[in-house]
């Protein structure tokens, strides 16, 4: 029973920072996703599942592994709004 407890918590956790970090970074609907913010999305759901299911993890590795992925996604969509080549290839048409 206490085992099903700490998973409703890891994962209730999970769901409110990915909600946050969501905002933070302001993602569209999927539909208007480019590369980047899809790949961003997935991994960032994938750390979320990890956390939520996997005991083993320690919550500061979380708190770590979401802040380097934020902010590589906040930095990499604010060079892409300066640079035409590189957001040719986010949005996925080449160079």
């Amino acid at each position: 029973m206490m085992d099903h407890l700490v998973i409703l918590l890891r994962s209730i956790s999970a769901f409110l920072i990915l909600l946050i970090i969501t905002r933070i970074l302001g993602k569209q609907t999927s539909s208007n996703m480019n590369f980047h913010e899809f790949v961003t999305a997935v991994i960032l759901g994938a750390i979320a599942a990890n956390f939520a299911f996997n005991e083993k993890i320690n919550i500061s590795h979380l708190l770590i592994s979401f802040t380097v992925f934020t902010v590589t996604s906040f930095i990499l969509s604010k060079v892409i709004l300066r640079s035409r080549k590189l957001r040719m290839w986010a949005e996925g048409n080449g160079f």
